[in-house]
């Protein structure tokens, strides 16, 4: 029986009826006479009161044994589970169907720093200060009958220490009293779990970052480009006001402002700080990085940064820009609030300005090359430039015709759209286009008369020469078209190769106009110098025969205007 009460008095009847029957007919049998029968049954009585007793005693010893025995297991499972809770860091609560709390967990209260009385009989509204939460509680609790509820949420709580981020949970607790509905909201601290996915994705982000601007330098080898998207990329990353980049020359003993971004920019008269005495030369002289305020002593002297102080700069930051061993120049970074920078802020700006260095000095070492290979181009055009004067002081009519027919070529072929590089090969071909002639002899090159065929035929191989002289030089090979091809004819009449049309190169057709112009406009051992008129006229009685009728058409709209005042 479940019922230890209704136990207790049956056994108890059940013991009294047998007892009854039983013990008149033991007395009867043992004691016959009355005397004695008497006697015996008072002694029954004594009897039945002791053993009714003893009865009554390991019933009702048993029954209370097995529920202490219970209680204490409850006990002890209930201190087990409050300590697993507890040493799990799980805050519980549990409140009514009015939102009121009931109960709450040793964790729940001490995160709180509030007393059970406190909470018990509270709202939830009145013990969480975020108000979304409570919303969130009223609102789930009322709809957790429907499967599609989301019956999690996590939400920062604030504490007395810290801000925890929890992740919460409610369920029912149906019928615990017998009287309400009850709910049970559980949470578990994550926010260590938060915090360590916020920081990997942080640090993802970083990596993404390091990429663009290793992509983005790639594509910029000039130093300002370069300059311009990495800044640009460093003050998104970093979250500051404005960054700039100086770089050290060492022979003057300065800092040259390279190119800066941000707030200070425009705001701030400087191009040149000296490495003496400014917190940026201190930072290039030792190689080590600044972290602080402005205003310490040795730097109210220098301008800029007394304009920065001015400027109410409450954050600064200055890197070395070093690779390979030297020390590039400076990169500084400025903020407008006073903000805590963690050491995980400090090491990527310390491998942004490592990135940066490289990225200089590839850009420096591309501006070198540059330079170098600009003064071995001027060289090589200088050189062309002696060697057609040398040629035209062999030829004295011919005295500055290379120089005029390649200044208008270059005007020609600019008018129909060259580029820079078509141009400069145009320029080194059209110099020493009859650099061939240094084959002809002198009684061809210099007759007074007309030549003879045999004669042509040793004037029509200086194309051929030219291009056997210069084909050897590996700079001038792009140059190649018009020393070759600038007798050739639009209708394949021309020499060397008898080339028609488009088969001529576009350089050589142009060519080939500006070096009849200028030819028939100059006086010659066998005649004189045509009027400009008439050589117009030659130009389009031949323009589709001759001459490519596109190209002269363009060269007599610049005539209009040649030559320049």
């Amino acid at each position: 029986m479940k019922n230890p009460a209704l136990k207790v008095a049956f056994l108890y009847i059940l013991f009294g009826i047998l007892w009854i029957l039983l013990s008149d007919m033991v007395v009867d049998w043992m004691f016959v006479e009355r005397s004695t029968s008497t006697h015996a049954q008072t002694y029954k009585g004594w009897a039945f009161v002791l053993f009714s007793g003893l009865l009554f005693y390991f019933l009702i010893y048993r029954e209370f044994k097995e529920k202490n025995k219970t209680q204490l297991e409850l006990a002890k499972q209930k201190d087990f589970s409050d300590a697993v809770l507890d040493t799990a860091g799980v805050f519980v609560a549990v409140f009514d169907s009015e939102g009121r709390i009931v109960f709450t967990n040793e964790t729940f209260e001490e995160t709180l720093a509030l007393k059970s009385e406190d909470i018990a009989g509270k709202a939830c509204s009145e013990v969480f200060a975020n108000p979304d939460l409570a919303y969130w509680i009223k609102n789930t609790s009322s709809k957790l009958a429907d499967d599609e509820v989301e019956n999690f949420y996590e939400a920062d709580l604030e504490t007395l220490s810290a801000t925890l981020h929890i992740r919460w949970a409610l369920s029912n607790l149906t019928s615990w009293k017998g009287e309400h509905d009850y709910f049970v909201l559980t949470g578990v601290d994550i926010t260590q779990l938060v915090e360590s996915e916020r920081s990997a994705m942080h640090r993802l982000a970083n990596i993404r970052a390091l990429h663009e601007i290793d992509m983005a330098v790639s594509y910029h080898f000039e130093l300002e480009k370069m300059l311009d998207v990495f800044l640009e990329r460093l003050i998104s990353r970093l979250s500051v006001d404005g960054a700039d980049v100086f770089l050290i020359d060492t022979d003057r003993r300065v800092l040259r402002y390279a190119h800066g971004m941000g707030v200070i920019i425009g705001e701030t008269d400087f191009r040149e700080l000296p490495l003496e005495g400014t917190v940026p030369g201190s930072v290039a002289l030792s190689g080590e990085s600044y972290y602080g305020p402005l205003n310490i002593p040795g730097n109210p002297k220098c301008p800029r940064l007394e304009r920065l102080l001015e400027m109410e700069v409450k954050d600064y930051h200055a890197v070395p820009l070093e690779t390979r061993g030297r020390v590039l120049g400076v990169l500084e970074v400025f903020d407008m609030k006073e903000v805590h920078r963690n050491s995980e802020w400090n090491d990527f700006l310390q491998t942004l300005a490592s990135q940066a260095s490289l990225a200089i000095d590839v850009a420096l070492m591309i501006d070198s090359l540059r330079e170098g290979n600009k003064k071995i181009a001027e060289a090589y055009d200088q050189t062309l430039e002696v060697l057609a004067g040398t040629l035209e002081m062999r030829d004295m009519d011919t005295e500055e015709h290379s120089r005029r027919v390649t200044d208008l070529t270059i005007r020609l072929a600019r008018k129909m759209g060259a580029s820079d590089e078509e141009l400069e090969n145009i320029y080194r071909g059209a110099l020493p286009h009859d650099i061939g002639k240094i084959s002809v002899p002198d009684s061809v090159l210099l007759k007074k008369g007309p030549l003879t065929e045999e004669e042509w035929k040793v004037m029509r191989t200086h194309p051929v020469t030219a291009y056997e002289v210069l084909s050897q030089v590996e700079y001038l090979r792009p140059s190649l078209d018009i020393p070759y091809c600038h007798h050739e004819r639009w209708d394949g009449s021309g020499y060397p190769r008898g080339l028609r049309g488009e088969e001529i190169p576009l350089s050589a057709r142009i060519f080939a106009v500006v070096d009849v112009y200028d030819a028939l406009t100059s006086d010659r051992p066998y005649r004189k110098a045509w009027s400009k008129e008439d050589t117009i006229e030659y130009l389009l009685e031949n323009s589709g025969s001759q001459f490519d009728s596109d190209v002269v058409k363009e060269f007599l709209e610049i005539l209009e205007s040649y030559p320049p005042p």
